[in-house]
């Protein structure tokens, strides 16, 4: 099944990566792009000819889309932010107008009106269209690409005829260029300067190494000594100085200095929140709901279950009553995704069932044990508009999922509910009606196990329970729906979706690994570029990483420099008794471990004040 934003790969009768754009809810045609277009032009196609392409060998669909842009929201400078909220002004308006859009007359006149409304011109909507059409459709495909320019990260190689950097002004002498050598006599010169002054100044280590360093040295054949000229008689035509600005910017570049040698406070990036997108407010839905096709919007609500579970850490630790979210299609009530969660109710936790929504239940339910088939629960997708009860409010983030997936959110009290009978009935998850004696389940269930009778909990509903108003169950529907009405449902890849929804925390570079909620991780990136040998050094220091407060086996590094890369973080065997715990469980088992020190200290104390009194006793006697 085809579904909107797919990447189909031609190799006859010519190579081209082509994206599908929207596709007829009677799934009769499609219009698609070709990513590498200098253009901004839709072709439309019968949606039966991509199949047959398929069929036939002509195309591919790729798994993977090269060309998306799914970055948190933590990294992202104030300035990327304004530009792209002022690109999705004009883009939004456009593209709300499918499939008009998509026709070449009607498109010219949709811009014509764009340029009189934003009084933008006729060649930046177009480029900001193709660039649209090309990165999967979402806000952050508008963001710039700044990134592509500099070779970010990258030192540029030397050359003997060109200077590198900006010229100087007043038409001084370039200057030269810093090579690996000087670099070199730059640490060099700054660990000796430390070395031999108690307090380190940057401007005395470099007006030093001029006088060391940088000067014209002969030998005496008379005497064998080395006469070193003075900086001042050194001929800037033929013996170039390097600047205090180069001396301190290497500095700051080279992890490899003094530990001695602060770092200079540098100003944090943390991207800001700005303007409607940005102000934790929902974002309006750009139509009315209708919920007339499988992923025209997906209701996200949560349940607290009636039953008190216990620790893995400790099984005689109760850690409370769990709360279930689950994500259901409001055309065919199926439940396409849940969450279990010990922490507070809240945004974070609730965007944690959105995620599971688009991700393999195949893995998912084998990670707790239970076989299925694909077709036994076929959900693996994000909606085109997410419909959020009022009372997950607290947290609200609706931009991560208009910037990144293009979803809009809304808040509505009442949705689609079947599913809670099934746990209050079949399972009795839920508290009775009219009260009663507390759950047989209490104090005898951890976290896991519960999570795996929720599973069973939606794999019934799904394939079993008969919707009153529909006469079919769930599965039925949502086959039917698919098959007969297209679908407005979106794929993206599991672990980057699941990265991007993930709540992000700052946590601790140590010299024992990087420290989360009393854990520690470590990850290639870390041990590669040395850093708890930094940190053991020079201090400690912070990251972002995003968490999954139900599983902290893993948290993932966010990495500022590149957009989509997360790089995972795994537990050290120092915290090999935190494994398969959550953020709770590991709260309440270290807290275990404080009161037992504690009372063991208290009995200590008592002991040797007995054995004191004792043996003064003695002594009197």
């Amino acid at each position: 099944m085809l579904l909107r934003n797919d990447l189909l790969q031609y190799t006859d009768p010519q190579p081209r990566i082509v994206r599908i754009l929207w596709i007829d809810p009677e799934r009769g045609g499609a219009y698609i792009f070709d990513v590498d277009a200098v253009a901004a032009d839709a072709e439309p196609v019968p949606l039966q000819t991509l199949l047959d392409d398929l069929q036939a060998g002509k195309a591919r669909l790729l798994l993977h889309d090269p060309y998306l842009v799914l970055v948190s929201q933590e990294l992202l400078p104030q300035k990327h932010l304004q530009l792209r909220e002022r690109a999705w002004a004009i883009v939004q308006g456009l593209t709300a107008q499918e499939p008009g859009i998509y026709e070449p007359r009607r498109r010219g006149q949709l811009v014509a009106e764009c340029i009189k409304l934003h009084g933008v011109s006729h060649p930046t909507i177009y480029r900001y269209l193709r660039r649209y059409w090309q990165r999967g459709q979402t806000p952050n495909a508008l963001l710039p690409d700044y990134g592509n320019s500099g070779a970010p990260g990258k030192v540029r190689g030397a050359s003997a005829d060109v200077k590198r950097g900006r010229p100087r002004k007043d038409g001084a002498e370039p200057g030269l260029n810093v090579d690996q050598e000087i670099r070199k006599t730059f640490r060099v010169a700054a660990a000796r300067y430390a070395a031999m002054h108690e307090k380190f100044s940057r401007r005395g280590a470099y007006d030093q190494m001029i006088r060391d360093f940088f000067c014209l040295r002969h030998v005496e054949p008379e005497t064998g000594r080395v006469v070193h000229a003075l900086p001042q008689t050194v001929n800037p035509q033929t013996a170039a100085l390097p600047t205090f600005g180069q001396f301190n910017y290497w500095l700051e570049q080279d992890s490899d200095r003094p530990a001695t040698v602060s770092q200079r406070a540098l100003g944090v990036r943390n991207g800001g929140h700005g303007g409607a997108a940005g102000d934790g407010g929902a974002a309006a839905m750009p139509a009315p709901l209708q919920a007339g096709r499988p992923g025209t919007a997906f209701y996200l609500d949560a349940v607290r279950a009636d039953v008190q579970l216990v620790s893995r850490a400790d099984r005689a630790q109760v850690v409370g009553r769990p709360l279930l979210y689950v994500v259901t299609d409001v055309f065919s009530g199926m439940i396409a995704g849940l969450y279990v969660s010990l922490e507070p109710p809240g945004w974070p936790h609730a965007l944690q069932a959105l995620a599971h929504a688009g991700a393999c239940k195949l893995r998912y339910c084998q990670s707790f044990g239970r076989a299925i088939e694909e077709q036994d629960w076929p959900s693996h997708h994000l909606p085109a508009a997410l419909v959020v009860h009022p009372a997950l409010a607290e947290g609200w983030r609706g931009d991560v999922l208009l910037n990144n997936f293009n979803i809009g959110a809304e808040l509505r009290e009442h949705g689609p509910a079947e599913w809670q009978a099934v746990l209050a009935k079949r399972f009795t998850l839920l508290p009775p009606e009219h009260g009663g004696r507390g759950s047989q389940l209490d104090g005898v269930l951890d976290v896991a196990q519960f999570t795996r009778i929720v599973i069973e909990c939606a794999l019934y509903y799904n394939r079993h329970h008969t919707l009153r108003e529909a006469g079919a169950t769930p599965l039925e529907l949502w086959n039917w729906g698919a098959d007969h009405r297209g679908v407005a449902l979106k794929t993206y890849p599991e672990q980057l979706l699941r990265c991007c929804l993930l709540p992000v925390a700052q946590a601790c570079v140590t010299a024992d690994g990087i420290r989360l909620h009393d854990s520690y991780y470590t990850c290639a990136r870390a041990i590669d570029e040395r850093w708890f040998e930094r940190a053991r050094q020079r201090g400690q220091w912070h990251v972002k990483v995003a968490f999954d407060a139900a599983n902290l086996d893993t948290v993932y590094l966010l990495d500022a420099s590149t957009s989509m890369q997360f790089h995972a973080c795994h537990l050290t065997d120092r915290s090999d008794g935190h494994r398969h715990l959550s953020a709770v469980e590991i709260a309440l088992h270290q807290q275990a471990r404080q009161r037992t020190r504690a009372q063991a200290g208290v009995q200590a104390a008592a002991g040797l004040a007995f054995n004191i009194e004792q043996i003064v006793a003695g002594a009197a006697g």
